[in-house]
């Protein structure tokens, strides 16, 4: 029986291949894709050991400024605890809070906030959570566990699904920090008829809270001042997620950046890290 098997799976991946790619060309470079989504290139790229400069020389945070950085704990006891870093500058200024890898498979995004960690600032304060999700960056993962997405799980439980508890404690602290802007650091990798393309984009829940920021940015990537290409833009974000729960429920704008997981790693972190200097130094912090 099992011979017979064999041999009818044998004859149906001639008519119906099980994993057929073919070649398709975004902004000019040709990559895998399956009519779904895109193959992403594997890297060595080592967030940790990695430099500005290694991503992009001379164009990121070369100034230094005398700060302090700290670290504490959140969600604590439960799955996914993990560290924000708090980088402070002596001078007052504003505070501007960056969540990094809710979804763990989005290597650049958390990659990025990592290498975030050796910024300093002329003012103000920075808090920098990368990877949010940090078992599934661990298991290069989307989810948090099992099928639970954090990123529908805002504004989260105590009492919830593990992931809801993870969301709950970035909520809180979010809520506690009190900051002046949030950027949401992600990617995206699905290419096909009838959904959204998300890379290079930039999504919004309320534009009130940040339009001339929101186009600003926008239209340097549109001259060439910013990133590899020009960004679309989408909103709002969907239910659920960071974006639209603290824009709406905290009154805190926030940006989510998406990279798109087609083109390569350091490019990919490079729109990321651009993205964001250009925040910093839109409040005068950098």
């Amino acid at each position: 029986m099992m011979k017979y098997i064999s041999l009818l799976i044998l004859l149906l991946s001639f008519s119906f291949p099980l994993f057929s790619t073919e070649k398709v060309n975004i902004l000019g470079v040709e990559m895998e894709w399956d009519g779904y989504k895109v193959k992403e290139s594997e890297t060595d790229l080592d967030p940790y050991s990695t430099s500005f400069d290694d991503i992009g020389e001379g164009r990121f945070f070369q100034s230094e400024y005398p700060v302090d950085k700290e670290r504490y704990t959140i969600n604590q006891g439960n799955m996914g605890e993990t560290e924000v870093i708090h980088i402070h500058s002596d001078n007052p200024g504003p505070i501007i809070y960056i969540v990094a890898g809710v979804h763990g498979d989005e290597r650049a995004a958390w990659y990025a906030g990592i290498i975030m960690e050796n910024a300093t600032i002329r003012s103000g304060e920075l808090y920098i959570l990368s990877p949010a999700n940090k078992p599934g960056a661990e298991r290069r993962n989307r989810y948090f566990y099992s099928s639970q997405d954090l990123n529908r799980s805002f504004p989260g439980s105590l009492d919830g699904t593990e992931a809801e508890k993870m969301a709950y404690a970035i909520f809180q602290d979010i809520k506690r920090v009190e900051p002046d802007f949030v950027l949401d650091l992600h990617e995206a990798i699905v290419y096909t008829e009838g959904r959204d393309f998300l890379g290079s984009t930039y999504i919004f829940s309320d534009l009130d809270l940040m339009s001339d920021l929101f186009f600003d940015l926008l239209w340097a990537t549109e001259e060439g001042e910013l990133c590899h290409n020009p960004f679309s833009y989408t909103g709002p974000g969907p239910m659920g997620s960071l974006n639209n729960t603290v824009s709406f429920q905290l009154k805190i704008p926030v940006i989510t950046v998406e990279t798109f997981r087609g083109f390569d790693i350091k490019r990919r972190v490079y729109d990321q890290l651009d993205s964001v200097q250009f925040v910093l130094d839109y409040y005068g912090m950098v």
